[in-house]
């Protein structure tokens, strides 16, 4: 398109009318010209003075890209206006790549400004084209440009780049810090030299460059002259040093720190975490987990307090360790208001097994906060001390769902036989998870009397407390809970006789295989498929002549059930059943054929297969090539 376009035309008209709307809706049609009269007049609408219009033109100008824009917006960098030089600098950094060429030609343009301007810029694009071109720049007779040039260097972090920066760093100018600074973020072997030679510089500025650029580029061979520094520094070059040190160790292993001042070490320790980065914070939090004390113990209930996930994990790790030798402090922290520092401390204390937190968890039961209370609950429980049963109790109580099923659960950690009616209040919570977590805490608390109950609730009046009772007896697994469970498989709810099943198998108790096996012609498909995995449990591959009768079953899923169980547990007696099944008109049922029979390895099934390897379906072409394989590698 161009000028002669009308609608081009009309848009172009409207980027200058006095109407905000007009000149809006103009800005974001621009965008659909890729062409050079777009682009320059969306430019121009960066100097626009409603803000929502310069918005939308630099959101067009980044959408165009294109080198053509970087050089209409380089022309802004010398604009008078600071809000529209930031805002073109935003942009070019926005367009990367594209902004590049232009930006190296505006590192020759004769306002110094405009050279600061495009040397920062590439050096947050971070392109390795513009390495050379600001290696030229150090030699910029502006020394803010050369400073730009430096740090950009350091960003971009090109080896290419050192000799040019340990050059201007020996010319002892004013970027002599920054150039310490770059080689730093480089950490390149190259200007291990020079860096040790300026931790002696009597600037103190550009010494503690040196030794953080020591510290960046983590590697061992700065260690010796490190440490010997120790005994010679002043006291904030030793700071220095030691975080030097730390991050060197972060890296290469904490070996290095052992042989340092403690008291010094564990400060540095400290301040690494108030200021250092995540790398570093992470080593610090890793390296107080081998130290003790309150002032310990302090830093890490502090870095529970960041927002950041994998610092609080880490802290909560290195708390963990020294749960067991700093109770009073963990317990006083317990009064904090933050729900999520408190979720910290819970599950810290739930680590520790330690009755002693007993009383002061008990005083969160009451906490506005559910999940604090739901947490407080299952720190109860794995505390394990049944003088707090009576708390769990009121918490099996809560409005929330969440809480009581915690605190149900809790209390057969516990493992209080005297609660055991409470537990059975809960059997009829109208919600699944808590009736689960009551069942869970009866079978584990167990007894005559759990049993006897579960017995009972086979033939209780609600099919939800039926189908618990069935699942719960066979996680008991007591030799008399098999008879009832026998009978459960008559029982008139399907999801009943599901249970009776599972839990049967999980018994493994051999005269339910014969019960187990009428239910392969149970009415509801889910019953036939959980007794495909009852038998397959109790009997294995001597499974396999009954279940060969549920491959002609009327339910899709039933059938690839069974192929699956038959060729999972190698039933190569099935062979000619599932070879059959090749041909079916269902294609997940032939993918599944393919599958088992590859398990077979049977060569009866080779003609057949190799037929399948024309199949209309590529699945089923996919698993009867990796059949035929695996039979023919074992023939030969």
């Amino acid at each position: 398109m161009s000028m002669q376009d009308p609608y081009l035309q009309s848009l172009l008209e409207k980027l200058v009318s006095p109407d905000v709307f007009e000149r809006e809706q103009a800005c974001l049609h621009l965008r659909e010209f890729d062409i050079d009269e777009a682009r320059a007049a969306l430019v121009a609408a960066i100097e626009d003075p409603d803000k929502s219009i310069r918005e939308l033109a630099a959101e067009s100008l980044i959408a165009l890209k294109g080198e053509t824009t970087a050089g209409f917006l380089t022309c802004l960098l010398s604009h008078v206006d600071i809000s529209t030089r930031n805002l073109a600098a935003e942009i070019l950094f926005k367009i990367g790549s594209d902004s590049v060429s232009a930006l190296k030609r505006c590192l020759s343009d004769p306002d110094k400004d405009v050279r600061k301007f495009a040397a920062d810029i590439l050096g947050n694009i971070g392109s390795d084209r513009a390495v050379e071109p600001l290696i030229a720049a150090l030699k910029d007779e502006n020394p803010n440009v050369v400073c730009s040039a430096v740090e950009s260097l350091g960003k971009i972090g090109s080896p290419r780049a050192v000799p040019a920066l340990v050059e201007a760093f020996r010319a002892d100018g004013d970027a002599k810090a920054q150039a310490a600074e770059a080689l730093g973020r480089i950490a390149d072997q190259k200007a291990m030299e020079v860096l040790i030679e300026s931790t002696r510089d009597e600037d103190c500025v550009v010494r503690f460059a040196a030794l953080e650029a020591l510290g960046n580029m983590k590697t061992a061979s700065a260690v010796p002259h490190l440490k010997n520094m120790l005994s010679t520094a002043d006291e904030p070059t030793k700071e220095v040093v030691f975080n030097a040190l730390i991050r060197i160790a972060s890296s290469v292993g904490r070996e290095i720190l052992e042989d340092l001042p403690t008291r010094q070490l564990k400060e540095c320790l400290f301040k690494t975490l108030d200021s250092g980065e995540k790398h570093a914070k992470m080593f610090a939090l890793q390296e107080l987990s081998h130290w003790d004390g309150p002032s310990v113990v302090d830093k890490l209930l502090d870095a529970l307090r960041v927002e950041d996930d994998d610092i609080r994990a880490k802290a909560k790790d290195a708390l963990k360790v020294n749960a067991v030798t700093a109770t009073d402090r963990i317990s006083s922290a317990l009064a904090s208001k933050e729900s999520k520092f408190l979720l910290d401390i819970l599950e810290t204390i739930s680590y520790t097994n330690n009755s002693r937190f007993a009383t002061d968890v008990e005083s969160l039961a009451e906490h506005g906060d559910p999940e604090v209370r739901e947490e407080a609950a299952r720190t109860l429980g794995r505390v394990g001390d049944r003088r707090v049963i009576d708390t769990l109790v009121k918490l099996a109580s809560d409005e929330t769902g969440h809480v009581r099923s915690a605190a149900l659960k809790a209390i057969g950690w516990v493992g209080d036989p005297r609660e055991v009616e409470h537990l059975i209040l809960g059997l009829d919570d109208p919600y699944a998870d808590v009736q689960e977590a009551a069942m869970g805490a009866m079978v584990l608390i167990g007894g005559q009397r759990v049993i006897d109950q579960f017995k009972s609730d086979l033939q209780h009046s609600n099919p939800r407390r039926q189908r618990l009772a069935a699942l719960a007896l066979g996680w008991i697994g007591e030799h008399e809970v098999v008879d009832p469970l026998i009978s459960a498989l008559n029982h008139p709810e399907w999801e009943v006789r599901k249970s009776a099943v599972e839990s049967l198998a999980r018994i493994a108790n051999g005269n339910a295989a014969e019960p187990i096996r009428y239910t392969l012609n149970d009415e509801e498909p889910q019953v036939r498929k959980a007794a495909v995995d009852a038998l397959i449990a109790l009997e294995g591959k001597d499974a396999s002549e009954p279940l060969m009768t549920l491959l002609d079953d009327s339910d899709i899923w039933v059938r690839f059930h069974v192929i699956n169980a038959l060729g999972r547990i190698g039933a190569s007696s099935a062979t000619d059943r599932i070879t059959q099944t090749l041909t079916d008109e269902h294609d997940i049922l032939r993918v599944a054929a393919a599958k088992a029979l590859a398990r077979f390895k049977d060569k009866r099934s080779l003609p057949l297969l190799k037929q399948a390897l024309s199949d209309e379906n590529p699945d089923v072409v996919a698993a009867a090539t990796e059949a035929v394989e695996q039979i023919e590698r074992v023939r030969r």
